[in-house]
C-alpha cells in the first residue's frame, strides 16, 4: 500500500535533520506545487500524488552532495538523488513505474530541457517560483523569462504576481 505526502514529508524531515532552510525552501515548493495542481483537470490523482512525491524528494540528495563532493551544485544532486529516492519510494511500496518515474524527474529537475510531462513541469515552475527570489533579474528580462519558462496557466499567474 503506498504512503500519503505525510509519510513522504515525515522522511523529507528526517533526510535534512535540522536543516531549516532545506525544511522550508521543499514546505515552499511544495505549496506553490500544490496551488498550480489545483488548476490541472486533466491530472488523475495518481499523478498529482506522484507530482507532489516528485517535490518532496526533489532535494533530498542535496545535502549528501555537499558531504560527497564539497557541492551543492545541481549536477551533484542529480548523482545523489535517484538512489534516495528509490530506496524512499521501496520503502513506501510503490509501483516500479511509479518509482522511475519520480527518480528520472527528481534526477533532472535542473536539466529544464528533459521536462518531459506536466508532472516534471509543476516541479521545475514551483522550484523556480521559490528560486527566483534569489535572482538577479532585470524587470523587462524578467517579465520576458516568467512567460517562455512558465508553461502552466496557474504557474504564469503565481510568477507574475509575486514577482512582476
Amino acid at each position: 500500500m503506498a504512503h500519503d505526502v505525510n509519510w513522504y514529508w515525515q522522511k523529507v524531515e528526517e533526510g535534512f535533520h535540522d536543516d531549516v532552510h532545506m525544511i522550508d525552501h521543499t514546505k515552499k515548493v511544495l505549496e506553490y506545487a500544490q496551488q498550480i495542481l489545483s488548476d490541472q483537470t486533466g491530472m488523475s490523482e495518481e499523478e498529482k500524488r506522484r507530482t507532489e512525491v516528485a517535490v518532496l524528494l526533489h532535494d533530498i540528495g542535496i545535502l549528501v552532495a555537499e558531504k560527497k563532493y564539497g557541492s551543492k551544485a545541481g549536477k551533484f544532486q542529480h548523482i545523489e538523488e535517484p538512489p534516495l529516492v528509490r530506496e524512499i519510494t521501496k520503502q513506501a511500496e510503490e509501483d516500479p513505474e511509479f518509482i522511475k518515474r519520480v527518480a528520472y524527474i527528481v534526477g533532472n529537475h535542473h536539466n529544464f530541457s528533459k521536462a518531459d510531462g506536466i508532472d516534471f513541469q509543476i516541479l521545475i515552475e514551483a522550484d523556480m517560483l521559490v528560486n527566483l527570489q534569489n535572482e538577479k533579474i532585470k524587470k523587462n528580462k524578467l517579465e520576458e523569462f516568467i512567460d517562455k519558462f512558465f508553461k502552466t496557466k496557474k504557474g504564469r499567474e503565481l510568477a507574475r504576481k509575486v514577482y512582476l
